[in-house]
């Protein structure tokens, strides 16, 4: 709670204002009843408010953690799986391609497809789950596990962004970029990016939620 606040409620309350007079005055400023109630909550009982049972407990964390390590596994497997086919399409020429090779391509492919389709399924199923109960109870979008996965996600999906841009620049400059890499950035681009916006607007979208949730509050 800011200094301001919390000066005026002292020097407020040492003039013997009692609480229905201070929040009034105190909507009159501009503050909200549920800034104006943490604040009387911690100087008067010396305690926050406590937060609904259910944010961060071990379920919310289980649901959390299975939900990001699916969208893990299928953002792998179909990067992977265009890597794969760019390969196939546009073959190194110095490179010879061995019927070895051949069948471990393959393998791989079956491997991706079959991650693809368990994991991302899995992913839609949580995340609707998730994003449902956080309608329902918008504070549930203050989970740690929650907030520390989504901006932990869009860190790796940031810097992955940012190596594909100066590993495109750099094999520029030397004069070595060829149609094949340049395909590989754009699919891992193309795929870590949908990845990283939709997590913002997920988050901006959450963050406006609890501020309609507030505004609404007596």
């Amino acid at each position: 709670m800011t200094d301001p606040l919390n000066r005026f409620i002292d020097q407020a309350r040492q003039k013997g204002m009692d609480y229905p007079t201070i929040r009034l005055l105190l909507r009159s400023g501009g503050w909200k009843d549920w800034e104006i109630a943490e604040a009387f909550s911690t100087r008067e009982l010396a305690m926050p408010v406590p937060e609904r049972t259910g944010i961060g407990s071990p379920s919310d964390a289980f649901f959390h953690l299975l939900a990001f390590t699916a969208l893990y596994v299928s953002v792998v497997s179909l990067v992977w799986l265009c890597f794969t086919y760019i390969e196939f399409a546009l073959p190194d020429p110095v490179q010879r391609v061995t019927a070895y090779g051949f069948e471990n391509a393959l393998s791989g492919i079956r491997v991706s497809i079959a991650a693809l389709i368990t994991a991302f399924p899995l992913f839609l199923a949580l995340w609707w789950f998730l994003l449902r109960e956080i309608r329902k109870s918008p504070e549930r979008a203050k989970s740690e596990v929650r907030r520390w996965l989504s901006f932990a996600t869009l860190f790796v999906g940031a810097v992955m962004i940012l190596g594909d841009i100066i590993t495109t620049v750099y094999y520029l400059v030397e004069g070595d970029l060829t149609l094949r890499f340049l395909l590989k950035v754009l699919a891992l681009m193309l795929v870590t990016g949908v990845v990283f916006i939709y997590l913002v607007l997920t988050l901006h979208s959450e963050t406006a939620l609890q501020d309609v949730q507030r505004e609404a509050r007596p």
